[in-house]
Order: structure tokens, then C-alpha cells, then sequence
């Protein structure tokens, strides 16, 4: 794909798409309600991209999932102001970091306040008890301040990256298809929940960040400086070998 005179190489962003799936995934589910459990000397029974257990009944292990996409999202949109206007691919990976994050978050906060289940609708019993209607609404409507919030967020820093609103929706369409397709795929090599692994992985990653399908909604028609994102072989053997990992382990599932 190209525009203008500036390359951008759909492999190298769909590997991007790819990277930054297996993060916030690993983020959720690992390094968030894994390390909760472990931390509480328990033992995980089950661990793959949508589904954990653990052998200890806590309530601090429901939000840790949450909380870990929380912090690693607001570490990666910091670093965005951080990183030099030309690592143009290291910027993109952030953008995309933070959207799946937040995306994520601000999204199951609303439907686990709707569906009364889910990490932070169990928190939220372990520290109020009866979580009544008006607790809900204030949940639900932090949720989708942070749905609003990322939307904007993202769109702008689309637009930083590319002035051309229809250069940067591509780009962001590639993100999403490829994290989504990834998430999907690796969600059927575990087999034993029938499609429950597969519904909560795309629910999480592809419908929860649906507006990286028409973002950014305005910006320049014409003009503006597109990126840089030639074919990059180094990004695209390391999503591969990243995503095989992740197919191998979260994917088919861990658990004891």
C-alpha cells in the first residue's frame, strides 16, 4: 500500500497489529491475574487469552487483570510524547498498545456493569458488597469516559503520525484486523470451552476496539506529510515468533 510518495508497508503494520495483541493479552491475562495468583501463593489452573483461574478465591485477583492493561496502557501513551517523530513504527506500536488497552477496559467495565459479571463487577461486590443501580451507572459511566477518552486519544495520535485522515484510518484498520484475526485464530487452538475462548477474545481485542475501524473520523484530505513504514523483515520474523510463542502457550492454554 502506498500513499503519496512515502511507502507504508501492510505486513510490517499488520505485524505491528499483531505485536501489540500479544502484549495487552499477556498483560490481561499473565502478568495481571497470573502474577495476583501467584502472589497469593496460589497455583494457576488455567490460564489462556480469555480464561483464568486460579486455585485461591480472592477478591484482588479480578482486578489485577484490569489494572496491569490500565498501567501498561497509560506507560505506552506517555511514551508516545516521548519518542522521536521518526521511529515511526515505535510510535505506531504504542498508539496500538494503548487503544487495545483501553479499548478493552473502558468497554468490559460498561458490559460487566450491564451483565452484573466479570473482573471488575466482582470487585466491586468484594469491596461494596451489594453493588446497587447507582453504583453501576457510575461504573459503567467511567467505562465509557475511558471508551470516549481513548477514542480521541488514538484518532489524534493517528493524526500526529499521519495528517492524511484517510492514510491513518488504513492504518489503523490494518491494526485492527490483523490483532483481531491473531486473537481469534489463537483462541481456537484451546478447545476445551467450546467457543467461550474464542467469543472473549474477539469480544476483547476486535469488537471492544471497533472504532479503529473509522478513526480517525476527520483530518486533512489532501496534503500532509504520510509516514514511513517501508518493509521492516525485522518487525515481521518478530511478530511471527512472538505470536507462535503466544499461540503455543496462552493459546492452547496453561493450567495445572
Amino acid at each position: 500500500m502506498t500513499e503519496g510518495k512515502s511507502p507504508i508497508d501492510w505486513m510490517t503494520v499488520a505485524a505491528i497489529g499483531v505485536l501489540a495483541m500479544c502484549v495487552v493479552t499477556f498483560d490481561h491475562e499473565a502478568l495481571g491475574h497470573g502474577s495476583a495468583c501467584l502472589l497469593l501463593h496460589g497455583h494457576i489452573r488455567l490460564l489462556t487469552s480469555s480464561l483464568f483461574r486460579c486455585d485461591v478465591r480472592s477478591g484482588w485477583i479480578d482486578p489485577a487483570g484490569p489494572g496491569m492493561n490500565l498501567l501498561i496502557g497509560t506507560i505506552a501513551l506517555v511514551a508516545q510524547r516521548l519518542i522521536p517523530s521518526e521511529r515511526t513504527k515505535l510510535r505506531l506500536f504504542l498508539i496500538a498498545l494503548t487503544a487495545f488497552s483501553f479499548f478493552w477496559e473502558g468497554g468490559y467495565l460498561i458490559r460487566a456493569m450491564h451483565r452484573r459479571d466479570g473482573d471488575v463487577y466482582y470487585f466491586a461486590q468484594f469491596m461494596l458488597g451489594d453493588v446497587t443501580l447507582a453504583e453501576r451507572w457510575a461504573f459503567a459511566i467511567a467505562g465509557l469516559a475511558l471508551f470516549v477518552f481513548c477514542a480521541r486519544r488514538t484518532s489524534r495520535a493517528l493524526l500526529d503520525l499521519c495528517p492524511r485522515a484517510s492514510a491513518a484510518r488504513s492504518l489503523a484498520r490494518i491494526l485492527w484486523i490483523s490483532a483481531t484475526a491473531g486473537a481469534a485464530a489463537a483462541a481456537l487452538a484451546y478447545r476445551e470451552s467450546g467457543w467461550g475462548n474464542l467469543r472473549d477474545a474477539v469480544l476483547e481485542i476486535g469488537l471492544a476496539s471497533f472504532p479503529l475501524l473509522i478513526l480517525p473520523i476527520r483530518g486533512q484530505t489532501t496534503g500532509g506529510v504520510p509516514p514511513v513504514i517501508r518493509r521492516n523483515p525485522i518487525t515481521i520474523g518478530l511478530a511471527v515468533l512472538v505470536y507462535c510463542a503466544f499461540v503455543a502457550t496462552l493459546g492452547r492454554g496453561l493450567g495445572v
